[in-house]
């Protein structure tokens, strides 16, 4: 029998078709079988639910009737009362609803017995109730609370009985609807395996008439890929598989077609790679040839760049060096113009005090030493002195400074004090020069951690530099506050010279100063305001300077960080005056030892000097000193070596020894105290420092 020539279309709409229909049907026959079930399962729910519930509230209703009946036996309150009255109305209405709800064969004929014995109960109950509110005696109200308990027990016996008659009754209605439920399911799985079987036909049916015309295609298209084109014949051939309508005929027909055109065009571009095969062979000559010269040109471009690029990076180390050395030279230039510089001035501030002390000297050897031009001579050699050591102290300090090697000995200073008394301390100086002195100190304490001595230099230091730019008959002023920022302040003002704004860029650095006349009339190294700006930073202050220009003032203003108040203590008791010493001086210049030998003696103590360390250590064998002042730098042997030497000596170890020499720096206090020295005292030192050593000696001979 031949099968119906139909599309494929046709085959998969007329499967899906049968298919869909199946499947509604055995939806519909599922839908029809679950509402029979489910309308069984309600009837019987309708029954059991309000049928136990109404049993179960009766039983209760029962319970709670006997528990307030017996509660208002034992207690007769009034709230007991109404409490036994509530529960006789829920057990009228529990029987009530049970009495409503229907029931089927032996749980009708238990119910009726059920419905009867609740009002005997509920009558005894009342009666006790009465019998309890009217005061009867005990006896009666045993006798009537005696005849609940039967009653009571009856009723739930007859309770537990229709429960158990009705459990029994719901075991079968459930029996029943499960039964139902199986029997259903089974004719749905049978349904199911049908459908199943028949969409199995139908899906047969389907991949019959597709499969086998697509796998001739599939075996066409494998061969045409690999390259046979003789499968377009086989393709073009009519089968008995595949009718006038078949699409898969159709497309067998599309592919001989394509597969036609395929082996046509395929021989027209063979011909054509063979053109351009032979045309790309005698391109490829022509680039090989033009790569070997691509590649000594490119060859002969790195060499040219490389050149280049040493050329070039001489050319910057050149300019670089060039660059350099002139920065070397213009610094080079710009020290030595400024060593120059400082040593003209300080030649010039060397000689100034040189000269009234050398006409001084003159006058103490023409006149009367005793009259009033010696003392004026003596008061001159004090004040040059002074100054000169001033010079000295600054240059050591700048020195300090600027290798870090300054120590300060801070303690808790009140810095209005310490300023007033800085300022005041050079009033005759200002009053000498025509000059008024302004002080603005608040009441208000204001403590700082600081070197009080430094303060003192770095105030003194921009007092006087007011002073020496600022004409007769000008004021200084003073001014201590408090900044909004919480710091202290010192402000020095005068109404002088003036600076210019190029000066104050380089105000602080050592050796400036704002005149460069030969005539020099205000003095100074230029190094008094390089000391204040490293002295305070090392306070971590700050300091600057204003100025409106040149005959309008300057300014100049130093904050420092504020302390707390610290706990004052009880100043020290003054030194006492030394007692006569044997004293030994140490001094390889001959004038320097024998005018302190003069000092000690006008002191009244006993004084002798050695001009080298090896006469020092005979003076000492046979004078056995209490005190020796030693200078460091002696000829044969230092000061240090000295001083080692005695100590190592038992019969002159005891003795007191005070280095005396212009070596000052840390360093050099350190190494001498390791050479055994008591004290290091720096040229030119005051006599009366070397008094109070002499008045503390401790160490005498054994």
């Amino acid at each position: 029998m031949r099968r119906p020539d139909l599309s494929i279309g046709t085959w998969v709409s007329l499967g899906f078709a049968i298919a869909g229909a199946l499947l509604a049907g055995l939806v519909a026959l599922a839908v029809t079988l679950q509402g029979r079930i489910a309308a069984s399962a309600d009837a019987q729910l309708e029954v059991i639910g309000p049928r136990a519930v109404a049993a179960a509230s009766l039983e209760s209703a029962v319970l709670h009737v006997s528990l307030t009946a017996r509660a208002y036996a034992l207690t007769p309150e009034p709230a007991r009362m109404d409490a036994l009255q509530a529960a006789l109305r829920r057990l009228e209405g529990a029987a009530a609803r049970f009495a409503a709800v229907p029931k089927q064969g032996e749980g009708a004929a238990l119910a009726d017995r059920i419905l009867a014995a609740v009002p005997p109960f509920e009558k005894a109950a009342v009666a006790l109730g009465t019998v309890v509110a009217t005061g009867g005696d005990e006896a009666a109200i045993r006798a009537r609370e005696a005849t609940l308990p039967p009653m009571r027990e009856e009723l739930l016996e007859l309770l537990r009985g229709f429960g158990a008659i009705q459990q029994r009754h719901d075991a079968g209605a459930s029996h029943t609807i499960l039964a139902y439920q199986r029997d259903t399911v089974r004719t749905l799985v049978l349904a199911f395996v049908a459908v199943a079987l028949l969409l199995a036909a139908i899906a047969w049916v389907v991949v019959t008439e597709v499969r086998r015309p697509a796998k001739r295609l599939v075996d066409a298209a494998r061969r045409l890929a690999a390259g046979d084109y003789s499968a377009a014949t086989d393709l073009e051939a009519p089968t008995p598989d595949t009718g006038p309508r078949s699409e898969l005929a159709e497309l067998a027909r599309a592919f001989a077609t394509m597969a036609a055109e395929l082996r046509d065009r395929e021989e027209r571009v063979a011909a054509q790679n063979e053109e351009l095969q032979a045309q790309n062979e005698e391109l490829q000559a022509k680039e090989e040839e033009l790569y070997g010269q691509n590649e000594e040109l490119q060859a002969q471009q790195e060499e040219l760049q490389a050149q280049n690029e040493e050329l070039q990076a001489q050319g910057e180390a050149l300019r670089a060096s060039d660059a350099r050395l002139t920065q070397l030279v213009e610094a080079l230039s710009q020290a030595d113009r400024r060593k120059n510089e400082f040593l003209a001035v300080l030649s010039h501030e060397l000689r100034n005090p040189l000269a009234p002390v050398l006409n001084a000297l003159t006058v103490l050897d023409r006149g009367d030493p005793a009259g009033e031009q010696g003392r004026n001579a003596r008061q001159v050699i004090a004040r040059q002195v002074a100054h000169l050591a001033r010079l000295v102290d600054d240059l050591l300090d700048v020195a300090r400074i600027t290798q870090g090697k300054i120590q300060l000995r801070r303690t808790h200073l009140e810095l209005g004090t310490a300023v007033r008394q800085a300022a005041e301390d050079l009033g005759p100086l200002l009053e000498a020069r025509g000059l008024r002195l302004a002080l603005e100190v608040p009441e208000r304490e204001l403590w700082v951690h600081a070197d009080a001595a430094r303060i003192a230099q770095v105030v003194g230091n921009l007092v006087q530099n007011a002073a020496k730019f600022t004409d007769g008959g000008g004021t200084v002023t003073v001014a201590v506050d408090a900044t909004p920022e919480g710091r202290a302040r010192v402000r020095v003002r005068d109404d002088g010279i003036g600076m210019p704004p190029e000066v104050l860029q380089r105000l602080f650095q050592p050796f400036v100063q704002a005149e460069g006349t030969l005539a020099r009339t205000r003095g100074g190294l230029g190094l008094g305001l390089a000391l204040v700006k490293g002295l305070v930073e090392l306070h971590g202050g700050t300091v600057d300077a204003a100025s409106a220009g040149a005959g309008r003032g300057a300014t100049f203003t130093l904050e420092l960080p504020l302390d707390g108040v610290p706990v004052r203590v009880a100043e020290a008791a003054a030194p006492r005056p030394a007692a006569p010493r044997r004293v030994l001086v140490v001094e390889d210049n001959r004038d320097s030892a024998e005018t302190l030998r003069d000092l000690l003696e006008l002191a009244g103590h006993h004084a002798d000097i050695a001009l080298d360390a090896r006469q020092a250590l005979e003076r000492c064998r046979t004078a056995r000193p209490d005190a020796i002042v030693c200078d460091l730098g002696l000829p044969d042997m230092d000061g240090y070596e000295l001083a080692r030497t005695l100590r190592a000596d038992p019969e002159l170890s005891s003795v007191l020894l005070v280095a005396l020499s212009g070596y000052a720096l840390p360093d050099d206090l350190a190494r001498s105290a390791q050479a055994g020295f008591d004290a290091h005292l720096a040229k030119p030192a005051r006599f009366e420092a070397i008094e109070a050593l002499l008045a503390g000696v401790r160490r005498q001979r054994g």
